[in-house]
C-alpha cells in the first residue's frame, strides 16, 4: 500500500491518494462516487471499468470495492477516513481534463484499456456490428459517413467515432 501526497497550491493544499501496488498485466476497475458522475463516464470513455451508480451510499461503494477489487474514486474527505476505504483516489481538481489527468498519473500506461470499448452509460463491454444493421437505428449522415459501428449489448446505445471524440482529443 502507498500513501502519496500531492501539492498542488494552485488549488488545494495537499491531497492523499492511497492505492495498492499493481502489476503491469492487471486491468484496473475503478468505482466513482456520486460527484464523479461526469469522470466515470469519461473514463469508460477510455475504455476503462467504472462502476458508477447515483444511488450508491458510502457503505455501498466501499462493499463494492472489496468485493470487486475496485479502486475508489472520490472527492468525500469523509469516506477516505473510512478504515475499509483503504484503496482509493481522492480527487482534488474541479475540470473534467485535470481529474483525468491526475488518475492517470497514478498508474502506468500499461494498465490503460483500449478506448471506445466500454458503454458510457451503463460500463458494459461494447461489441462490433455491421453496418447494416445500424441503417435504421442511426441519423442519415451518420450512417453515410461512418463504416464502423458499436452497440452495447445492455442497454442497446450505438456508438460511432464522431466529431464529438475528435474534439476530446482521445487516441
Amino acid at each position: 500500500m502507498y500513501d502519496i501526497r500531492m501539492r498542488d497550491k494552485s488549488r488545494w493544499s495537499s491531497a492523499v491518494t492511497s492505492y495498492s501496488d499493481v502489476s503491469s498485466d492487471a486491468t484496473m476497475k475503478f468505482i466513482a462516487d456520486v460527484m464523479l458522475g461526469r469522470l466515470a463516464k469519461r473514463m469508460r470513455l477510455l475504455g476503462f471499468d467504472v462502476l458508477y451508480e447515483r444511488t450508491l451510499n458510502d457503505h455501498d461503494i466501499i462493499g463494492l470495492s472489496l468485493e470487486q477489487d475496485r479502486v475508489i474514486l472520490t472527492r468525500d474527505r469523509a469516506l477516505t477516513k473510512r478504515p475499509l476505504a483503504a484503496n482509493y483516489i481522492f480527487i482534488i481538481h474541479e475540470t473534467i481534463e485535470d481529474q483525468i489527468q491526475q488518475v492517470l498519473s497514478l498508474y502506468p500506461h500499461s494498465l490503460c484499456s483500449r478506448p471506445y470499448t466500454r458503454c458510457t452509460s451503463c460500463n458494459a463491454l461494447l461489441v462490433a456490428i455491421t453496418k447494416r444493421e445500424v441503417q435504421d437505428l442511426v441519423p442519415e449522415f451518420v450512417y453515410r459517413v461512418n463504416d464502423d459501428f458499436l452497440r452495447c449489448p445492455m442497454c442497446h446505445r450505438i456508438y460511432w467515432k464522431g466529431t464529438h471524440i475528435k474534439q476530446m482529443d482521445i487516441p
